[in-house]
C-alpha cells in the first residue's frame, strides 16, 4: 500500500477508503470548482477529495 496526492489518482487505481475494508476501484475522477477532485468508484460511490488530499491505493 502506498499513498499519493488525491489528484493524481486514476482509472483503475484501487483505493483503500477504510483499513477495514476492500479497495475500491476508482472509475472516473473529475476536477470541481472547488480546485479539489471528485472520484466515482466502480461500486457506485462517489467521494470528493481535496486535491492534495493524500489516499491509500494498493501498488
Amino acid at each position: 500500500m502506498i499513498t499519493i496526492p488525491a489528484n493524481c489518482l486514476a482509472r483503475n487505481n484501487r483505493v483503500i477508503i477504510s483499513s477495514d475494508e476492500m479497495p475500491y476501484l476508482v472509475d472516473t475522477v473529475t476536477d470541481t470548482p472547488s480546485g479539489g477532485v471528485r472520484v466515482a468508484y466502480s461500486s457506485g460511490d462517489t467521494v470528493e477529495y481535496k486535491a492534495s488530499e493524500e489516499v491509500a491505493i494498493v501498488g
